[in-house]
């Protein structure tokens, strides 16, 4: 079995390429093998983002806010997701919630 390390590699590298249909069904071997790793679903949402399949985008990137929902990094990516298929109102809303996370995390190590 492939470490999480080798399968992340594997899929980054076919998204480099913008080999996309690779990156997403190497993204999907990663997160059936490690579900917990929210790199894989961050990964997969935008290799559906650039393969204009902002569902399954949105999908991908909603796993990663359950894994972690105080990673402003997922609810920025969750923002481009709804920018890019029309739905400003909840992009800004995923950015503000980004910006607020941010916020509160550097106000707690001062």
């Amino acid at each position: 079995m492939s470490t999480q390390e080798q399968l992340y590699d594997v899929a980054l590298t076919h998204f480099a390429e913008n080999d996309l249909e690779a990156a997403v069904n190497a993204f999907k071997e990663l997160i059936e093998s490690y579900p917990e790793y929210i790199e894989g679903y961050l990964g997969l949402g935008h290799a559906y983002e650039r393969l204009s399949q902002y569902d399954e985008a949105i999908e991908a990137v909603e796993k990663a806010i359950e894994i972690n929902p105080n990673d402003p990094l997922v609810y920025t990516s969750l923002s481009m997701c709804y920018q890019r298929k029309g739905m400003i109102q909840e992009a800004e809303d995923a950015m503000a919630k980004s910006q607020q996370i941010q916020l509160e995390t550097s106000g707690s190590t001062t």
